[in-house]
């Protein structure tokens, strides 16, 4: 076992005069700080933390003041919101086919159609939903017809 040449032996389960011994052995070496400084024997307690402060209880802070209501004319309404937008036909289409195909999948005997068809139909209808509603998130190319609305430079 590998030790550190400046390292203090701890002993172990070390009774009270091979501690007193340790302390006599600092004290010789240097002198050796009392802690806690300038408190009196008598008062060393260690029942109440309040034993080891001999200053006084510092008071306690006044309560903060409660804020003051503002008055009617001076709170914030938010603006009502606005309308929800009217779903367009696209959009309808698209979430018939989330429906239709969530149908397939959860119980096809109610369209008809066998349970060996069913989970393939239906896993298709869901893919072919979702990817007509995300297909209409792409914005539209802009118009390269040279005209008004044009935001290329002038060469």
């Amino acid at each position: 076992m590998n030790r550190d040449p400046d390292e203090r032996a701890q002993p172990d389960g070390a009774g009270p005069d091979e501690f007193e011994a340790i302390v006599a052995g600092w004290r010789r070496e240097g002198q050796v700080p009392e802690w806690p400084p300038d408190i009196d024997p008598a008062a060393r307690s260690f029942e109440s933390p309040r034993a080891l402060d001999p200053s006084p209880p510092p008071d306690p802070a006044p309560p903060a003041p409660l804020p003051t209501p503002l008055p009617d004319d001076e709170h914030f309404v938010p603006p009502e919101p606005p309308p929800l937008p009217r779903l367009g036909p696209p959009a309808l289409v698209g979430l018939t086919l989330l429906a239709l195909g969530l149908v397939l999948v959860v119980s096809p005997g109610l369209l008809g159609v066998s349970e060996q068809y069913g989970l393939p139909l239906g896993l298709v209808g869901l893919a072919a939903g979702l990817g007509w509603l995300v297909l209409r998130l792409w914005p539209d190319p802009p118009d390269r017809g040279g005209g008004e609305d044009d935001d290329g430079a002038i060469l």
